[in-house]
């Protein structure tokens, strides 16, 4: 939304404070790549359904979509990391050059685990999906997690829609969005932003709110 509309180019909208928190709110890189297996390989062998490793792989995990056929397809999530670990992974844009490298990885620390991770017929182009948020056009990043001291911003990211209460400050405009929470990365922190944007559009176009909403009911217990 910043980068395409440029909200924080002019006041129209958001004030200074506001601003400056939409422009530096810090969204953690993340990577993830998937594969599909012809069989849930980890179930049959009595292998782990996830692994923690140091390594260039990090977090490991298998998933079963269909636990009612034990002979159906699995998925396995290779490497799921954040930040550092995240941006090397950028270096690899092909994704059957990062598949195998980051199944190399996991060689090292578990073989036999590793020697069942081939998609379905051996066809990476299909049946292996990655995604870097960082890269992400629509996201330019996967998640809120603040900085130390940064506990700020989402107080005036979360607080903003309170402005439908004051017609000098009302813009119309109104943020939501888990990075716009408390709860940054969870789908509670969306749901309750929301709700509370919400609640703005229906009193700044002259709604009735039921007693005990958001925009009544929420304060701020602490002032930063």
């Amino acid at each position: 939304m910043q980068m395409i509309h440029c909200l924080t180019d002019s006041e129209s909208f958001l004030s200074p404070d506001l601003a400056r928190a939409v422009r530096e709110t810090h969204l953690t890189g993340s990577s993830k790549l998937f594969i599909l297996t012809s069989t849930k390989f980890w179930i049959k062998n009595k292998l782990p359904t996830t692994i923690q490793s140091d390594g260039l792989v990090r977090g490991v995990y298998c998933l079963d979509y269909q636990p009612d056929e034990p002979a159906g397809l699995g998925v396995v999530l290779l490497s799921y990391t954040w930040e550092d670990d995240a941006q090397k992974m950028l270096a690899m844009s092909d994704k059957k050059t990062r598949c195998q490298v980051l199944v190399d990885d996991l060689a090292a620390i578990h073989p036999v685990f590793a020697s069942h991770l081939l998609p379905v017929e051996g066809d990476y182009e299909r049946y292996v999906l990655h995604h870097d948020w960082l890269t992400d056009p629509h996201s330019a990043g996967a998640f809120k997690l603040n900085y130390p001291g940064e506990d700020i911003y989402s107080h005036r990211l979360f607080f903003q829609p309170m402005t439908a209460n004051s017609p000098d400050k009302d813009t119309g405009l109104y943020l939501a969005g888990c990075s716009c929470s408390f709860a940054g990365g969870w789908i509670e922190g969306a749901v309750q932003t929301a709700l509370n944007s919400a609640c703005a559009v229906l009193r700044s176009t002259g709604g009735q709110l039921s007693k005990g909403n958001p925009l009544d009911c929420i304060t701020a217990s602490y002032r930063y």
